[in-house]
């Protein structure tokens, strides 16, 4: 159990962000951990093809399925539209300080898991250790999470709007809690059901928090702490249902007949945020087509456009919301949040350091 005290200049500094550098590293524990590689088996059934002559030894080396594993690997996103070669750049650049002592964290946190050559090999040598941990993100980015960024940050990017749009309506008292079931906020502390059975408290320092959606990491909720920054908490995003392969959307006959089938099916996957690349592939149509029809939603005001960074999400607005609510009722949507019923960090992905 996480313990977070919120002081009024940290409420201030709540943000959004999306890190595609934690993105590869969950990526690659996806290879090696089953409870993670459920979600994404049509992933990897599609980057299987690049496994064979990608050196992931570094990676697994210091990322153990129990205890810590170094913050380094993936440096809170400075901005909400870090990039990768942003995040690379800081690997690259770590103190060597910064990368010796979170390496010995590694071993002495093995938790009865024994020390590889490998992990030794890296540990008597930092700034090589560097540079092959760096090289390895960076081949493992090309080969695992570049080919299909554009739809995972499509869900990221669509969670934050749906996300900042409750920040907006009614401020952290109704956001947080609707991030995870593991997070409980009250009289001005989040709780965080993550970490083992004790309880740390993690001083904020007027810095606030950084709360970042994943992908890959789907469904824990982790928090990732350091004196250099502001903690994060790294939540399950919504959507993950749809992420690998089109899932059907209910729309009703009475809907159909007023707005056309298309339109109608357009609208109801829309209550949760998506851009036109989502929305081609979740319903097999094209870009083109998903963008001519949602124009004629827009002029009906039914739905409305959201600029984030270089993305257009569209969502229902009001008027499309209650007209959904009058033609789907009685009637349950096929197309799920997926939001976890549990997600609970066991300390078995990176959680908090103490360098």
């Amino acid at each position: 159990m996480y313990e977070l005290r919120f002081a009024a200049a940290d409420m201030a500094r709540v943000r959004f962000a999306v890190s595609p550098l934690w993105e590869v590293a969950e990526a690659v524990r996806c290879l090696i951990d089953p409870r993670q590689l459920a979600y994404h088996l049509p992933w990897l059934d599609a980057v299987r093809p690049a496994l064979a002559d990608l050196d992931i030894g570094p990676l697994v080396a210091v990322q153990p399925l129990r205890g810590y594993t170094p913050d380094f690997l993936s440096p809170p996103p400075p901005s909400a539209h870090t990039t990768i070669d942003e995040q690379l750049r800081q690997v690259r650049t770590t103190p060597l300080s910064q990368v010796r002592a979170e390496l010995a964290l590694v071993v002495s946190d093995r938790r009865d898991q024994p020390v590889t050559s490998e992990l030794a090999e890296l540990v008597r040598h930092p700034q090589r250790a560097r540079q092959r941990l760096a090289d390895a993100l960076e081949a493992c980015w090309h080969r695992l999470v570049e080919p299909h960024w554009s739809r995972v940050s499509a869900l990221l990017d669509a969670d934050i709007v749906h996300h900042s749009k409750l920040l907006a309506d009614g401020g952290l008292d109704r956001v947080l809690p609707a991030l995870s079931p593991a997070l409980a906020w009250s009289d001005a502390v989040l709780r965080v059901a993550a970490g083992g059975s004790g309880q740390e408290r993690i001083p904020l320092r007027g810095n606030g928090i950084v709360l970042q959606p994943a992908v890959f990491s789907w469904p824990l909720t982790v928090v990732v702490s350091n004196r250099r920054a502001a903690p994060t908490v790294v939540y399950p995003a919504r959507g993950i249902a749809e992420l690998w392969q089109p899932v059907e959307t209910d729309s009703s006959d009475v809907l159909a007949a007023l707005l056309g089938r298309t339109r109608a099916t357009l609208l109801a996957s829309l209550r949760e945020p998506a851009n036109t690349t989502t929305l081609a592939h979740r319903h097999g149509s094209s870009p083109a087509t998903v963008s001519e029809h949602l124009s004629v939603l827009a002029n009906a005001g039914l739905v409305n456009r959201a600029r984030r960074g270089r993305a257009v999400l569209y969502a229902t607005t009001a008027l499309g919301d209650a007209l959904l609510a009058g033609g789907l009722a009685g009637r349950t949507a096929a197309y799920p949040s997926a939001t976890p019923a549990a997600a609970a960090h066991d300390g078995q992905v990176p959680t908090t350091s103490t360098v």
